[in-house]
């Protein structure tokens, strides 16, 4: 293996950790001004999210759930398509596959296999709503995901209300549905801890995600509609087919961890547990610091995850408050974000300065802006 070949292999990893870097170093300032010491509270964070075997798997635990989303939203914005409804399709898709594997007849392995199969067409379909407003009313994409977030919640809220509602439990005002029987539980595969194979699912939508997107004809057309959407219609590329194709294969990924968490974690639904968790939302941080690569996805939910757990533990045992991770959170995603416009810029001062081009107008553009 060539010392090149090496360096392309690692490349992902450079701007999330670069990004990780200058956000514990503008971190270290908020833990100044508050009267602690930074090495203390980062070394307190670290063993909280990486110290022993017990905090490690539960980092990976956490994390699981973000990588997952992290890819969905990867698929759809490497392409172009700025998306934010993975904390939706994730809803309906945890939501349906209760469901069915509650209510569904037959035996346990056919309710599993009827569960997944119905979770997952359900989160694509819930995008796919975003792609056909943007094909048929130019609604942006970014309003529409984001509104459909909120009424896969409300929606699945009522339901549960009103039809499915565990009257047994300890305590009735969360809204939950029946839990899961045992034999229809993600197994632990580390005895004594939080870990499932549910996180081995993740790490094999990471391949499959990079095998899509790097070694086949459809992520060869995604990625060009992300380059220059007036190339591909002029080359014969649908870009409306590849659009919606897009969007519902984002849509399936973010449903499937939704899959995993009722199944590997909780058991059963709970109303706005995914909500409260952000996971979506880290996993979106996580594709932004990656630039939607689905090795870098990987690393970056980890971390993040990691400075999650990591925060608790700094709340736990220092007099810190644990909005501490929030805040070297939220300065990961301000320097990416930084960088991401600064390159923007630069793009678009390059074309500008480009001499204009005599050939005829190509079609216009389904996405343009109002996908952003």
């Amino acid at each position: 293996m060539t010392l090149k070949r090496v360096k392309s292999m690692f490349a992902p990893l450079a701007p999330p950790l670069f990004a990780i870097f200058l956000a514990l170093l503008a971190g270290s300032v908020a833990i100044i001004l508050v009267g602690e010491s930074p090495i203390e509270v980062y070394q307190t964070m670290f063993r909280g999210a990486f110290g022993s075997t017990f905090f490690t798997l539960a980092t990976l635990t956490r994390a699981t759930p973000i990588i997952i989303t992290g890819l969905g939203a990867a698929i759809a914005w490497k392409a172009g398509y700025r998306g934010i409804g993975g904390e939706g399709q994730m809803i309906i898709g945890g939501f349906v596959c209760v469901l069915v594997a509650l209510y569904a007849p037959g035996p346990p392995i056919v309710r599993i296999v009827l569960a997944v199969l119905a979770a997952v067409a359900a989160g694509g379909l819930w995008s796919l709503l975003t792609a056909w407003l943007l094909d048929k009313f130019k609604v942006t994409l970014a309003i529409s995901s984001l509104m459909l977030n909120y009424i896969a919640a409300y929606v699945t809220m009522h339901f549960i209300t009103n039809q499915f509602q565990d009257r047994t439990g300890v305590d009735i005002r969360i809204i939950h549905t029946e839990q899961l029987a045992e034999y229809m539980r993600l197994p632990r595969f580390v005895q004594h801890h939080s870990i499932h194979y549910g996180f081995i699912l993740a790490i094999a939508l990471v391949l499959v995600t990079w095998f899509i997107m790097n070694r086949t004809n459809f992520g060869y057309e995604a990625r060009m509609t992300g380059y220059n959407l007036n190339f591909c219609n002029y080359g014969g590329v649908s870009s409306k087919k590849t659009m919606y194709m897009i969007l519902a294969l984002s849509g399936v990924v973010s449903a499937i961890a939704g899959v995993s968490e009722v199944f590997g974690v909780q058991y059963r639904y709970v109303h706005d547990s995914f909500v409260s968790a952000g996971f979506a939302w880290i996993g979106l941080s996580a594709a932004l610091i990656s630039r939607f690569h689905p090795i870098g996805v990987l690393v970056s939910s980890i971390i993040l995850a990691g400075i999650n757990t990591g925060g608790s533990a700094v709340a736990r045992s220092m007099n810190m408050p644990i909005e501490i991770s929030s805040i070297v959170q939220g300065c990961v995603i301000l320097f990416i974000s930084a960088q991401i416009v600064i390159q923007w810029r630069r793009r678009k001062k390059a074309e500008a300065q480009k001499p204009e081009d005599p050939a005829p107008p190509l079609q216009e553009a389904t996405q343009g802006g109002d996908a952003s």
